[in-house]
């Protein structure tokens, strides 16, 4: 049985659902202040958005002799269960008004008789205490209604505060407050004063005791029907009666019934009266104070199964661990039992006896509720009319209610567990984004990342507009749809619309043209030169169709050089050149490279503020059930396209820079940072060369021809460099500790998988991979290396750069 319980934490609200397997995912959106505001639809991320899961499985966090607890209670449970079936019973209001007439009865004549009524007449009783102690609101009986409903009507009859206060009120000022036969608030003076006090003590005196031991009088009936007349009205009726009488709830309707009308039916006892087929009352059920007396007692009964799981769990606990610490202490007389610390034993305030406590009153309330149903089915012939009503009698609300409490404590064990992993993963987010934070050059803010976005869709745009093909054009229009969707829905942002989210080229000229020339308007450029569309996005056979297309549109190096002045044609061309050379140099060809970015679109998604590439488990959950039927290489090319497409990879959104995306390779260097990311998931991101060797040329490429040859900016370069040789030696040396952390062979069972061609690669060959993309990285140090040196010391590069790290 799933409950949710919310627990309200100090600082936020934690949702805990019971008995649920979801998987960890967080999508790293926050709130950014740094966004210009003179920019047109500004976006910033929606935190609604946002949601962050953390599982909790008790079956394998916890030990042998924990899970022996955990049965135990769930024995207690089931026990008290069947004490609640055969023992409690159904709630009766029968029941509930025979033993409250009983009991009331017993009192009235007990209290006469302590007032100096000899004898055990209950009529007699009765007329005594109305002898002796007479209400001065008794003389205006008929304008209440008479003997049916002036009890309900004048507000000083009623057992509750608000009838002591009205009573007090009559003594001060000789007048009685109730309702007429509508509703609506009646104050009518006295005109006997016998009842009356004379001054303040006797005003008092009248206004509360002869007001109580007037209600002892009334509460079994008149003296003409003792016992069975009309009574009085208990607290909550009284509470009910005088909140129809305000403005605000006198006008409201309870089934076309108004509800001052509602409220004497139930008194009176003609709202849950007994009737026959043709609705005709049979017997009336009069909900007074007796009614109310005897469904306290029926409500009572059910705390008994309940104090006895309580008492069971609780017991057994104690015992268990008593044995467990006579044993360990070898204890072999009474004497001996001082060695023992008893504040370990005792089952209170510890997880353990707390979660025992939450699976006890779950499993009581489980076997409650399974038996309340199928009798109540069983009575009304399946789940017909009278189903609702006789499940709810038989529902032991007080389990319910222990249950709930039993949750919410347990509850904030688990907020605790939350709070400090989250504090432990911002902690190591901190971290990385300090790391990252010397590395502004590789990344983009919210606009800049919205200007990348932006030109990649009329990159799409003018591709499908020059397609002659129609069949082709039909199936890039579609692609481009499906991208815009599906990249939109990854960004939690305001103005989530396609029209609202993408720019114009005036608004992209100014977005690009606001700042002086920089590194980020050359990163954006590699970036949408890079991108490649027209990767599996659809999740079924119109991906067959994508094979064949490419992309025609002359578009970024065309028109956008002419919708700016900062990146031009030659500065495009030359990036394009050097991104092969740079596919040469760290691959150790002796010829120019074409380096695809198959693999390096953005899946935005991460833990503790690291972007992660090729985690399927994360991708299949971003972009839902389309994926399902996916594994290996189909599921990362359909999962990373689905996401935005464009060769990016998102980093920690809501970093203190205001940083949206890390991107020109510098997502790797992140990943390979190992803060807040696994050995294996590190090594199975080197599992795939193509991806890091794209990485790679990215970011030789940016660094040379942007950061050194045009900006000169040797100290970033360096800072990037001496990073990566960091890097290395961390990845070689885990290569070594821990070899059983490489990636192991998956056998796939994907149709789509062999179609392609897919082999299976042993474990060994996916280590000699590994090893060969740490290779592409260290000829990518060397190289940047080599470029720094080369830079002139004048131009603010330092002279030498420190040797890399021994490995």
């Amino acid at each position: 049985m799933n409950t949710l319980v919310e627990w309200i934490g100090k600082t936020e609200d934690i949702q805990i659902m019971y008995d649920a397997g979801i998987a960890k995912n967080s999508l790293l959106l926050a709130a950014n202040d740094g966004i210009t505001a003179n920019f047109p639809a500004i976006i910033y991320p929606f935190p609604d958005n946002i949601r962050e899961v953390e599982a909790v499985s008790w079956e394998e966090s916890v030990s042998k002799a924990v899970r022996l607890d955990y049965a135990t209670a769930v024995a207690c449970g089931a026990i008290a269960g069947l004490i609640d079936i055969f023992y409690v019973g159904d709630f009766s209001l029968d029941n509930a008004r025979n033993w409250g007439s009983e009991q009331t009865n017993k009192f009235v004549k007990k209290v006469t008789q302590m007032n100096g009524y000899k004898g055990d007449d209950l009529q007699k009783a009765i007329e005594h205490m109305e002898k002796h102690f007479p209400l001065a609101a008794d003389e205006k009986t008929p304008d209440f209604g008479g003997g049916l409903q002036h009890h309900l009507r004048d507000f000083s009859h009623h057992f509750s505060l608000g009838g002591l206060m009205c009573s007090l009120f009559t003594q001060f000022s000789g007048k009685v407050i109730g309702t007429d036969t509508s509703g609506v608030i009646l104050i009518v003076p006295v005109s006997k004063t016998t009842a009356i006090g004379r001054n303040f003590e006797e005003k008092i005196l009248f206004g509360t005791v002869n007001w109580f031991f007037h209600m002892v009088s009334d509460m079994a009936g008149s003296k003409s029907t003792p016992g069975k007349g009309t009574g009085i009205p208990g607290p909550i009726v009284s509470l009910i009666k005088e909140l129809s009488a305000v403005p605000c709830f006198r006008e409201k309707k309870i089934n076309e019934v108004e509800f001052h009308t509602w409220v004497s039916k139930l008194f009176n006892g003609t709202l849950l009266a007994k009737r026959d087929e043709n609705g005709k009352i049979l017997e009336p059920v009069k909900f007074d104070l007796r009614m109310e007396i005897g469904i306290l007692h029926e409500v009572g009964k059910q705390f008994v199964p309940v104090i006895i799981n309580e008492c069971l769990v609780r017991g057994l606990y104690f015992l268990r661990r008593l044995y467990n610490a006579v044993k360990a202490a070898e204890i072999h007389s009474v004497a001996d039992l001082k060695q023992i610390d008893a504040s370990e034993l005792l089952p209170f305030n510890n997880r353990v006896i707390k979660r025992m406590i939450t699976v006890a009153s779950g499993v009581f309330t489980a076997v409650d509720v399974t038996d309340a149903a199928v009798r109540a089915a069983i009575k009304n012939g399946g789940f017909g009319s009278g189903f609702v009503v006789d499940f709810a009698l038989r529902i032991n609300v007080v389990g319910i209610g222990r249950f709930v409490i039993a949750c919410k404590t347990d509850a904030a064990f688990i907020s605790e567990d939350i709070q400090e992993a989250r504090e432990k993963r911002n902690k190591s987010a901190k971290e990385f984004e300090k790391r990252i934070a010397d590395l502004k050059c590789l990344t983009l803010d919210y606009e800049q990342l919205r200007v990348l976005y932006s030109l990649e869709y009329l990159i799409l745009k003018d591709d499908v507009n020059v397609t002659k093909k129609l069949e082709d054009k039909a199936v890039k229009a579609a692609w481009k749809q499906r991208w815009q969707k599906n990249l939109l829905e990854s960004l939690p942002i305001v103005n989530a619309r396609p029209g609202d989210f993408f720019l114009q080229e005036p608004e992209i000229k100014k977005y690009m043209e606001a700042q002086q020339e920089s590194p980020w308007q050359y990163l954006l450029a590699m970036e949408a030169m890079l991108f490649k569309p027209y990767t599996p996005i659809f999740g079924n056979d119109e991906d067959k169709k994508l094979k064949k297309l490419k992309l025609q549109s002359e578009y970024l190096t065309e028109r956008f050089p002419k919708i700016q002045s900062i990146v031009t044609k030659e500065a495009l061309a030359e990036l394009e050149k050097a991104h092969k050379r740079a596919g040469a140099v760290i691959t150790g060809s002796t010829k120019n490279l074409v380096i695809g970015a198959v693999g390096t679109t953005a899946v935005v998604v991460a833990s503790g503020g690291l972007a992660f590439a090729f985690a399927p488990a994360i991708a299949a959950t971003l972009v839902g059930e389309a994926a399902a039927g996916l594994s290996g290489a189909a599921l990362v090319s359909y999962s990373l396209a689905a996401i935005g497409g464009g060769s990016l990879a998102a980093g920690g959104l809501g970093m203190a820079g205001g940083t949206a995306i890390i991107t020109g390779g510098g997502a790797l260097i992140g990943m390979l940072g190992g803060t807040g990311v696994s050995a294996a998931t590190t090594l199975n991101l080197l599992s795939d060369d193509s991806y890091v060797l794209a990485e790679c040329c990215k970011l030789l490429t940016f660094c040379r021809t942007v950061l050194i040859d045009r900006f000169h900016d040797a100290a970033s370069v360096g800072t990037i460099q001496a990073n990566i040789d960091k890097q290395i030696a961390a990845l070689r040396e885990e290569i070594e500790k821990k070899p059983e952390q490489c990636p192991k062979e998956v056998k796939s069972k994907s149709k789509d998988e062999k179609t392609e061609g897919e082999s299976k690669i042993k474990e060994k060959d996916k280590t000699k991979i590994v090893k060969k993309s740490i290779k592409y990285l260290k000829n990518t140090s060397d190289a940047l290396r080599k470029s720094v040196l080369n830079e002139q010391p004048a131009k603010g590069s330092p002279k030498a750069l420190p040797a890399p790290p021994a490995t």
